[in-house]
């Protein structure tokens, strides 16, 4: 039986990764500021889809 070996991230893309998602909220917070609700929700949604596909690979 072969012994699968699974890579985690390193620090520098777990930290990429965060940086990405800061960014997303950012914007969707900037979004609702200025009162473009259906703008911040179509960003949300993106940003879901996009969580989502990471946690099925």
């Amino acid at each position: 039986m072969e012994k699968m070996e699974t890579m985690g991230m390193t620090d520098n893309q777990w930290k990429d990764n965060l940086r990405v998602q800061l960014e997303n909220w950012e914007d969707v917070e900037e979004l609702i500021q200025s009162g473009k609700t259906d703008e911040a929700l179509k960003k949300i949604e993106k940003v879901k889809a996009r969580i989502n596909k990471g946690l099925e690979d």
